[in-house]
């Protein structure tokens, strides 16, 4: 990413990376520059900054004529207010050259990338459409839809037969053409001039993940049934939606949940959702207005923004977590000290709790409390890592032993958290996560990013770590055995 732009005589290079990246890349870019001549004017920006109300103009101001997206990823959300101002800026200056780097650049859906590439590459050397139409066909065809096989209808690969050579239309004869149409599309792909597919340095240490289940109390038990039979949190607070479900299950499993404390009266409550759905229905439709904020600027006079103004004072959100139990932190604090590996938490106040056990924890920009980095961390001592802030650009390879609390829900961030350990440099022979399953939606969360893992490396070609890997986890069928409201959804 440094070297590109000297690569293009490059007079405003710009290098757009993570914000938790931002200290590393400068850090790296000092420490390479004693062996390469690295172009000193190339300005860095993160993500995050670049979608700010503030930052909305920033591209146009610098003007780059050499854009470097590091972890790419970060833009594939079309509808993000930094996605939106990239994708505006490469709309009206075509002739700007692009280059996007990511190892995990899609999660499910050609959608991921579609925009990407016709940054990078001229519009004829794109492999896919350019009409959205046709696009929408595609991904039809080929995406990985969330949810199990066979439960969302989909549309036949059709056409795309066009694309199989002759050992990918015997697959397709023989009736299985979502994956011969897969395959072929990941050879149209990778065969793109212009298009890197890089496969990782081989890795002697095998990999395997593996279920562990600890206990879990009699209160998370009741607080299971509570939840399954009367979509409320154990406080009575009702749930509204599904997602939001799946989400305090997947708290209640480690033995606390999340509240809004106090909680928001009820007319506050219909004001901010009414406004959040206007500012969702204006930005999806708007080709100048990224934010909230601008949206807010731009129609001001709105009623729905007014009615959200006149109550907004009144109540202000603060998050606190209720425990029931700590008895999976007390295990986890356990296995840290008979392990000496690094655990990864998705919540926050799970990986303060360990830190009250002694252990460091690694949170936000991937610093601990005395804003040490997690690099600087002892190998062979135990750490807690929080995965949103840990997850990229990471070289933790001193470590082969993993605790994961809470499996990610998706491919993209599954593969990164396994690639921060079980990458080049890595002397074990072997690498390991233990995965906490305490509930149902624990383990659908970790066979829906292995579909996910198995999408990406059909269309794309790039090896997947969780298809790599030797796994021991129970599926749908056995935890449909199992009794209690942990693992029955229907209670």
């Amino acid at each position: 990413s440094l070297l590109a732009p000297v690569v293009k005589f490059s007079q405003r290079p710009l290098l757009i990376v993570p914000a938790k990246l931002v200290r590393k890349t400068e850090h790296d870019r000092a420490k390479l520059a004693k062996h390469w001549t690295l172009p000193q004017h190339i300005r860095v920006m993160s993500y995050e900054w670049l979608g700010r109300a503030q930052a909305a103009d920033a591209l146009e101001a610098y003007k780059p004529d050499f854009v470097v997206l590091d972890e790419c990823h970060k833009v594939k959300n079309r509808h993000a207010a930094v996605s939106r101002r990239v994708i505006r800026f490469f709309s009206t200056h075509p002739e700007v050259k692009c280059v996007a780097l990511s190892g995990t650049i899609t999660k499910r859906s050609l959608h991921d990338y579609a925009h990407m590439l016709k940054w990078c590459l001229a519009p004829q050397k794109t492999p896919l459409p350019l009409r959205h139409t046709d696009l929408e066909l595609w991904a039809d065809a080929l995406d990985e839809r969330k949810g199990s096989p066979g439960e969302v209808r989909r549309a036949d690969p059709g056409a795309l037969e066009i694309f199989c050579n002759e050992e990918e239309k015997k697959i397709w004869d023989h009736g299985d053409k979502r994956r011969a149409a897969r395959s072929a599309f990941r050879r149209r792909l990778i065969e793109t001039e212009g298009v890197i597919a890089s496969y990782e340095t081989p890795i002697d240490a095998t990999l395997t993940l593996s279920a562990v289940e600890p206990p879990v109390s009699e209160k998370v038990e009741e607080a299971f049934e509570t939840l399954r039979s009367t979509w409320e949190t154990p406080d009575g607070w009702p749930i509204s939606d599904g997602l939001t479900l799946a989400r305090h299950a997947r708290e209640l499993a480690l033995g606390f949940y999340y509240v809004w404390d106090p909680r928001p009266p009820k007319h506050w409550l219909d004001a901010r959702r009414e406004w959040c759905a206007f500012v969702r229905k204006v930005l999806k439709h708007s080709h100048k207005l990224d934010s909230e904020l601008q949206v807010r600027r731009a129609y001001a006079e709105d009623p729905v923004l007014k009615a959200w103004q006149a109550v907004k004072d009144e109540f202000e959100p603060n998050t606190k977590p209720v425990w029931l139990d700590k008895s999976v932190l007390d295990w986890c604090a356990g296995w840290a000290e008979e392990n000496k590996g690094i655990i990864w938490t998705e919540h926050t106040c799970f990986g303060e709790g360990l830190r009250d056990h002694g252990l460091a924890y690694y949170g936000k920009k991937g610093e601990d409390q005395q804003r040490r980095t997690i690099e600087s961390h002892e190998p062979g001592k135990p750490m807690v890592a929080s995965m949103a802030s840990n997850a990229e650009g990471r070289n933790l390879q001193a470590w082969s032993t993993n605790l994961i609390t809470s499996f990610p829900p998706g491919g993209t961030l599954a593969e990164q958290v396994i690639g921060r350990t079980h990458r080049p440099g890595q002397d074990a022979d072997e690498v390991t996560f233990d995965v906490l399953v305490t509930c149902a939606e624990h383990v659908g969360a970790f066979w829906q990013a292995w579909r996910d893992a198995s999408y990406v490396q059909a269309s794309t070609g790039s090896p997947q770590k969780l298809l790599l890997a030797g796994i021991d986890m129970p599926d749908a069928d056995d935890i449909a055995s199992r009794p209690g409201a942990r693992w029955n959804k229907k209670t």
